[in-house]
């Protein structure tokens, strides 16, 4: 199937847009960044598990190291993105978390000598222009919670970036396996390590955590391992940058949070920014071809 691997990152981007008013809900009930990031990953490697738990066995030692690797880069994102939820609005939260439109082109180009295309660049200013101009509703102040959102975009467009160079050696479910079995295993060690007992959870506690871990990460992750195989890393950013886009939308309706006019021209942005980055590929296959 044609574009197989953006139409399901531009599905995982549409789950995971639900997951900031989620986890802004568990944080406002008074459970921890620690307790928020055990939870949804222990869920989501349960039912990973559940799914493919024949797969496990055939995990080999490169899979192990690498996703390993795939893994504390996301202990590392999602840390900072939770802490970051704690003192900021979730639009904000999302803004900044989702800036990997421009910094994996950037790695890529620093670290594997994939240099960028003009067009793939204005398509990733365009994306973070957009996503501003729907998401930074009431201002982007340089506040504690901005600082640590945009650590954890940093932190994710690594993951993208090595991700996609793993995916040449290794399998892309039982790298998503690999990866949520990690940070499941590294945020229990963190509770203990502080001694932060996990506090009674109430129903609407369990439904969210629910959402977030089997929607939100264990198919989240399956749908960007497995579609970023079929693209780059590059335009996986940027695909996956439209998660903001959703993320205000949901915002808008159950947080409270009003989408103004300029947050549908965000929307337009980062749409044409999307349309640009394909048409640049179809462009470079063709000058290939030709």
């Amino acid at each position: 199937m044609k574009h197989k691997g953006d139409w399901m990152l531009l599905l995982a981007a549409f789950i995971g847009g639900g997951a900031f008013i989620s986890i802004k809900y568990l944080l406002d009930w008074g459970y921890s960044p620690y307790h928020v990031i055990f939870g949804r990953f222990l869920v989501a490697a349960l039912c990973l598990w559940l799914f493919y738990h024949k797969q496990v066995r055939q995990i080999t030692k490169h899979e192990w190291k690498l996703g390993s690797i795939l893994g504390i880069l996301l202990v590392i994102t999602f840390f900072l993105l939770t802490l970051g939820l704690q003192y900021t609005t979730p639009s904000v939260n999302a803004f900044l978390c989702n800036t990997q439109a421009v910094l994996v082109p950037l790695i890529c180009w620093v670290f594997f000598h994939q240099r960028p295309t003009v067009s793939v660049l204005l398509a990733s200013a365009i994306t973070v222009v957009g996503v501003a101009l729907l998401s930074v509703t009431d201002g982007l102040q340089l506040d504690l919670g901005a600082v640590l959102s945009f650590g954890a975009s940093i932190a994710f467009s690594f993951q993208m970036a090595f991700m996609s160079k793993m995916l040449l050696t290794c399998d892309s479910i039982r790298i998503a396996l690999v990866e949520n079995m990690v940070v499941a295993v590294v945020s229990f060690l963190i509770l203990l390590l502080i001694g932060d007992g996990f506090p009674s959870l109430s129903l609407s506690a369990v439904c969210n955590f629910l959402y977030v871990g089997i929607l939100c990460t264990a198919v989240y992750f399956v749908l960007q391992s497995v579609g970023q195989r079929h693209t780059s890393a590059t335009k996986c950013g940027l695909i996956i940058t439209t998660e903001s886009v959703f993320a205000a939308l949901i915002s808008a309706l159950l947080y409270g949070e009003r989408l103004q006019i300029r947050g549908y021209i965000g929307c337009i942005f980062i749409l044409g920014a999307v349309l640009l980055a394909e048409a640049s590929v179809k462009l470079g296959r063709n000058e290939k071809s030709g």
